[in-house]
């Protein structure tokens, strides 16, 4: 009996009793030691990814912020590009106009319009300084405009061909038949006093005769676009369609004499 209890209470029975509890209690509590590890690791993941998940929504917004601005840079680009472009073909027409001309001009651009009526009245950024004077008349690339009425040092006033004042004697470019091209009070341009027998069709090209002062002859006004009876019985009269856009008119040449 005695050798059994000292066997029993061996330092080594001890640790081999020890180690298989460890073994066991381990593979009990694996699971549970792996819940405990795992449960703030998920949580840690979790948090993880939701901030990778705003910096990369952060870095995603702030880029289509930037591309954006650069989507209306170049499309602001584009627009000042076609502005010049336009720009720069109207005064190359103008310009060419000038060199051509038998007539001593004076290059102006229209600064502004009379508030009461767009298409009738314009200032421009020439005046007496430059050699205007009222009465000069007044063309762009392509046509007559109208003609100057009031002059001030450095601007002056141009009154348009669709002013309800404005007159110019002018002829049928295909019969060479003359009448008298006047605004109305809507702005818009008529050949008044033609003959009962007139020929006038839509489409004819009505051009100044030269028996208006200030007015040479041959400047081109517009094209005839409606034939009317006078409401007397007497003649005819007919619309027409200035060349020159009245409305939108921006740079224009102010005939100041002739070069020859």
């Amino acid at each position: 009996m005695l050798k059994i209890n000292r066997y029993k209470h061996s330092p080594a029975a001890v640790v081999l009793f020890a180690i298989i509890g460890i073994f066991i209690l381990s593979f009990l509590l694996k699971s549970k030691i792996i819940d405990l590890i795992s449960f703030p690791l998920k949580i840690s993941s979790n948090w993880t990814s939701d901030i990778r998940a705003l910096v990369a929504y952060k870095f995603i917004a702030d880029e289509n912020v930037r591309l954006n601005a650069q989507l209306a840079g170049a499309a602001n680009d584009a627009i000042a590009f076609d502005e010049l472009r336009q720009e720069n073909e109207r005064l190359k027409k103008l310009l060419s106009l000038k060199k051509e001309s038998s007539f001593v001009t004076v290059a102006a651009e229209v600064i502004a319009r009379d508030p009461n009526n767009w298409s009738t009245g314009v200032i421009i950024d020439k005046g007496q300084r430059q050699g205007i004077k009222a009465g000069n008349a007044v063309i762009a690339s392509e046509g007559l405009s109208g003609r100057i009425v009031d002059v001030y040092s450095y601007t002056a006033k141009i009154m348009l061909l669709g002013d309800a004042d404005s007159s110019v004697s002018a002829i049928i470019q295909r019969t060479r038949e003359e009448g008298l091209i006047s605004g109305t009070i809507a702005g818009a341009v008529q050949m008044r006093y033609l003959s009962k027998d007139s020929d006038v069709v839509i489409g004819d090209v009505i051009m100044t005769s030269g028996l208006t002062r200030n007015y040479p002859a041959g400047l081109p006004i517009g094209r005839v676009i409606e034939v009317k009876d006078d409401p007397q019985g007497l003649g005819k009269h007919c619309l027409v369609r200035p060349f020159v856009n009245l409305r939108t008119v921006e740079e224009v040449l102010v005939i100041t004499g002739s070069k020859y």
